[in-house]
């Protein structure tokens, strides 16, 4: 049975699952449920798989009126996403914004719309555009709303998609009440429904909120929904009439994510024996389940074997209908298969996925432009619509209190109020001509600092850009020998400039959230080394050949617990590490590198009730004026090191946001030293 066709059975069983706590008098169900002749003709024909004719037919039916909008977007979405052709599918989802739902007539049609709007919510979240995914999630729940239906919300796929997006984005308190929502959703769910695809849907819910909390390092979280997943397979698997195909994917997935958290927590026996019971099941050995099974040989650092199942790439994107010309695309395939094979050894296929990548990033680039502009005129057409209702309403109020007060209002009344006005507003023209002086200042101070942001952006996103390009053109050459050291150097040089790019993102990502959130919810328990060790593997320095580094522990930092808001302590950390592994580096020098190499000491220890970083360089140094103002935004010493001048702000302000502080200690003049202090 297809995919589509296990949907169209589901809105035929809209009755089960549409919760109205009032039934909208504006909504008339002219049939039972809505299931006509058009839908039964579209259920044969995808039968078939025969999509051009599907979404053809799926056309006339809606110029005939044999179908709603809502339902045509609905098959017609399902089709493209089966055929991988996101971008026309997200045309149709942008359409849906057009959609009265008070003309939604059938039981059918409002589970189409639904569907539609969930399947939508979860493309961008995919798409990684979680603050678009949560805004079209809630203009879905609002119109839903003021036809009746209060539940899309609580509908357990939505409300793990929305919890998903809030945990990237930072929020963890509100995500983990989406994921309860969620839960709430499959329970309530699984009391009158225990079909294996009831069974199916609500593991396949529970495992992505268990992939998402893993990838997000919550792995103290990530058990409680193994367990609940575990429960829901032993039931398919003792039912009378059990389906083979959901209970393979099942244990395909609830192994795989248990393997993946073991070897996270260092269990790599137990991660081994997970990973097999997940290569024995049919879905592991299906073009589709490839990636997740380079990663997990990635992380193990098997990349010979990861190579090997890189092989069956080209023919599941070819099977699937994924296009190489999209940045998504890129990132999900393309470049996993450059590393697997460049860290594997394969200098040839590397360099063929190399060109690849260099042939098709332009289109690619210009496909996400007018997609992410599709998105945006959606925005603004919505927010347009909005306003022109918010005018029509302020123009309506506006008339009728113009008329009540109008009526009682006298013209003496009307003078001394006039004179009042005149009054204060001559005491308050000189304060307000000092403050229009104020405002200007302050304006073009803000016109300098946007004008020296966006110099500086646009050098570090141009300069690994040129080297990219220039290595593309280079490697791309017909007629042109390199040998084995030169290919090596120039494949290093791609890796390293692509990282800083993403690091460039990230970093402007963390600025944003800094400023927008009022403070961290401190819920971790950890002890100070942890954060230590945790912060030295992410900032990458022990990898740095220019310099020694050491990492000390004082007495009980192994011991004492601290309550602190992990990822953020490890965060701030980490780019105080990593301004450390910069500016030690000879390059980073006036003239010539120092003599001999240079050292980086991390020393951890317990004083009067703080857990203290101490991250202690012997690099170029920092004067004692500048103490204060390198915490400031875009502030750099020296314009001629690369960077953008946030590093020191974001840490400092993921460090305040948790009771802490980041100084900069000026009695040490071997170097620089920061100390981190971060109350325990």
């Amino acid at each position: 049975m297809s995919k589509l066709c296990k949907l169209l059975i589901l809105i035929t069983l809209g009755t089960t699952t549409i919760s109205c706590r009032q039934q909208p008098k504006s909504i008339s169900y002219t049939e039972a449920g809505g299931y006509g002749h058009a839908d039964s003709v579209l259920s044969d024909i995808s039968d078939q798989h025969d999509w051009p004719k599907l979404i053809a037919t799926c056309d006339s039916f809606e110029q005939a009126g044999d179908i709603s909008k809502a339902k045509s977007i609905f098959y017609k979405t399902v089709v493209l996403n089966l055929q991988g052709k996101y971008r026309s599918s997200l045309s149709l989802y942008n359409k849906l914004a057009d959609i009265n739902t008070k003309e939604l007539k059938t039981e059918t049609d409002l589970e189409s719309y639904i569907y539609a709007y969930k399947d939508y919510v979860r493309m961008l979240c995919d798409m990684r555009r979680y603050d678009r995914a949560l805004r079209q999630a809630r203009i879905a729940d609002n119109k839903l709303r003021a036809i009746g239906y209060y539940d899309f919300g609580n509908h357990q796929d939505i409300a793990q998609i929305m919890g998903e997006c809030l945990l990237y984005l930072g929020q963890n308190a509100e995500a983990e009440q989406n994921f309860d929502r969620s839960l709430a959703a499959i329970k309530k769910r699984l009391k009158t429904n225990h079909a294996p695809i009831d069974l199916r849907e609500c593991q396949k819910t529970m495992n992505a909120i268990a992939t998402v909390l893993m990838r997000c390092g919550q792995f103290g979280e990530v058990t409680s929904w193994l367990l609940r997943q575990d429960t829901l397979y032993h039931q398919a698997l003792n039912q009378p009439e059990r389906d083979t195909l959901y209970i393979d994917e099942m244990k395909a997935e609830i192994c795989y994510v248990r393997a993946m958290q073991a070897h996270a927590q260092g269990h790599y026996e137990e991660a081994e024996k997970f990973f097999s019971d997940y290569l024995s099941t049919r879905t592991s050995q299906q073009p589709a389940s490839l990636i997740n099974s380079c990663r997990y040989l990635m992380a193990t650092h098997r990349y010979e074997e990861a190579a090997r199942y890189m092989t069956q790439l080209d023919h599941f994107m070819g099977e699937c209908g994924y296009e190489q010309a999209d940045l998504e695309n890129i990132g999900r395939f393309m470049i996993p298969k450059f590393t697997v094979n460049l860290l594997a050894g394969h200098r040839d296929s590397a360099l063929h996925v190399a060109e690849t990548i260099a042939h098709v990033y332009d289109e690619a680039l210009l496909r996400q432009k007018i997609i992410d502009a599709d998105l945006l005129a959606t925005v603004y057409d919505t927010e347009g619509k909005e306003r022109q209702i918010a005018e029509q309403r302020a123009r309506l109020s506006h008339q009728a209190m113009l008329w009540s007060i109008g009526v009682g209002l006298t013209l003496i009344v009307l003078l001394q109020f006039y004179l009042m006005q005149r009054r204060r507003a001559y005491r308050k023209l000189n304060e307000t001509n000092k403050q229009l002086v104020e405002a200007n200042e302050r304006a073009k101070e803000s016109e300098r600092i946007k004008t020296k942001f966006i110099q500086q952006i646009s050098h570090e996103v141009r300069t690994p850009l040129n080297v990219l390009s220039g290595f593309s053109q280079v490697l791309a050459a017909p007629d042109i020998e390199i040998s084995s050291e030169e290919l090596q150097s120039f494949s290093k040089k791609i890796v390293e400039n692509s990282e800083r790019i993403t690091r460039l993102v990230d970093k402007m990502i963390d600025l944003s959230l800094v400023n927008t959130r009022a403070c961290a919810e401190c819920i971790d328990k950890v002890t100070p080394s942890d954060i230590a060790y945790q912060a030295t593997q992410q900032s990458g320095i022990t990898q740095a050949t220019h310099l020694d580094f050491n990492i000390r522990l004082g007495a009980r930092t192994n011991q004492v617990i601290m309550t602190t808001h992990l990822k953020s302590a490890v965060k701030a950390l980490a780019l105080l590490l990593d301004n450390a592994q910069k500016f030690t580096h000879p390059l980073a020098f006036k003239g010539t590198a120092p003599h001999g190499k240079a050292s980086v000491t991390l020393n951890v220890v317990i004083e009067n009730e703080k857990a203290m970083f101490t991250v202690e360089d012997t690099g170029i140094g920092i004067p004692k004026a500048q103490a204060e103002n390198i915490f400031k935004e875009f502030v750099q010493l020296d314009e001629y090191t690369d960077g953008t001048g946030i590093g020191l702000s974001i840490a400092r302000s993921l460090v305040t946001h948790m009771g802490g502080d980041i100084t900069l200690d000026t009695s040490y003049t071997g170097g620089a030293r920061f100390v981190m202090q971060l109350p325990v």
